[in-house]
């Protein structure tokens, strides 16, 4: 069966654990009410199949330090390795510390290690051709590795009613992409896009974020909205010169027995020549779900994403919850290929999900099976997609 993933192992009580650990930090917030104190570690698992990947295995690993009644929390990590019979090896770590180094500064760290033997090019444009039999004979992969490093800190310059903060962000990116065509005959052979072979990405960013979100993990009020201008230059070491604006626009309205609307719009536009790996991509798991992986590229782009929340019941005293989702993916990208009118030729992928929360309220395990007009699939992380 094509494009199918089977999970052989689920979010299972003896597949996971939860450690609590009380802290003895003095770092907290005056007046805050949250209950959680101390460090929660969680432990996930993870054995799968997918016709695109093979047979896979890794797992999550979580640690969420609360200190004392630090909202919403005094630091967080978390990790996962992924390991496929194709020859797919990733590793992402993201680590979160809202005092940097005892200062007023809320730091990210991010990294990405990929290895890929079948890296997805379907070409630049809105409305690039697909065809499955070419898909099987792997016209459309190429070899990728790359490594990804981006630092980002906020700063808070303002407040949105009682709760809300406005930060001030800045920060910058390292990445390198190892990029070559496959032996036999492939389309990213064909048109040697611009960035193949080794490259550097260097970039320095600085936007604005509004956030007064109810929950960083699992909203269901509020906003957080972002905006950034990036730079990438040969200044700063990148084989590149190109700039970028971007828009994040997130609302969570909660409805009665426990629903929660949850909307995001990511608006997207590149000037100059990006390499074709770091141009606007959607079609993955981040945005319209159900199409192939990093289907559609080009210099810009528009995402909508809406999804029906609810969990569903818990038990044991909410130790264990469940919950589902139902989405409506749609979007497109631009380039000079494309009739370029903002509502001309978007694609629209709807699906559903569940998610499963054990021991701690802020990890939970996501599974979502979106569909498209071209095939459907099924995705499987940790939270949710926003």
């Amino acid at each position: 069966m094509k494009f199918i993933a089977v999970l052989l192992m689920l979010f299972l009580p003896f597949n996971a654990f939860t450690q609590i650990i009380p802290s003895e930090t003095a770092e907290d917030s005056p007046g805050s009410t949250d209950p959680r104190v101390g460090s929660y570690y969680s432990v996930f698992p993870l054995a799968a199949y997918t016709s695109d990947l093979g047979f896979l295995g890794g797992g999550f690993i979580q640690r969420i330090n609360y200190g004392v009644h630090v909202l919403p929390f005094l630091s967080y990590t978390k990790a996962d390795f992924t390991i496929s019979t194709n020859g797919t090896i990733i590793t992402r770590m993201d680590y979160e510390r809202i005092r940097t180094f005892g200062t007023s500064v809320r730091s990210r760290v991010e990294f990405i290690g990929r290895r890929e033997r079948q890296g997805r090019y379907y070409g630049i444009g809105n409305n690039t051709g697909f065809n499955a039999e070419l898909f099987n004979n792997d016209f459309y992969f190429y070899e990728n590795r790359e490594i990804f490093l981006r630092y980002q800190g906020r700063y808070q310059i303002g407040t949105i009613g009682d709760h809300g903060m406005i930060d001030l962000m800045g920060g910058g990116t390292l990445w390198y992409v190892n990029s070559n065509p496959l032996e036999e005959p492939t389309l990213f052979a064909e048109e040697t896009p611009r960035g193949f072979d080794e490259k550097w990405v260097n970039k320095l960013e600085l936007g604005i974020v509004l956030d007064n979100r109810n929950s960083e993990f699992s909203p269901s009020r509020g906003i957080r909205y972002q905006g950034d201008f990036s730079v990438s230059t040969p200044l700063i070491g990148s084989d590149f010169y190109f700039s970028g604006v971007s828009g994040e626009f997130r609302h969570f309205l909660p409805l009665f027995s426990g629903l929660t609307i949850a909307h995001y719009l990511r608006l997207e536009k590149l000037f100059g020549d990006a390499p074709f790996w770091a141009q606007s991509i959607i079609g993955n798991e981040k945005g319209l779900r159900g199409y192939h992986l990093n289907r559609f590229r080009g210099n810009g782009s528009v995402l909508n994403m809406l999804e029906l929340r609810s969990w569903l019941f818990t038990l044991f005293d909410d130790r264990i919850r469940l919950g589902s989702q139902v989405f409506w993916d749609s979007g497109r990208v631009f380039s000079e290929l494309d009739d370029n009118r903002l509502f001309k030729d978007w694609k629209h992928t709807f699906g559903v999900g569940g998610v499963i929360s054990i021991i701690s309220p802020d990890f939970f395990v996501r599974g979502d099976i979106g569909i498209s007009e071209e095939s459907y699939r099924i995705y499987f992380g940790a939270g949710y997609v926003f």
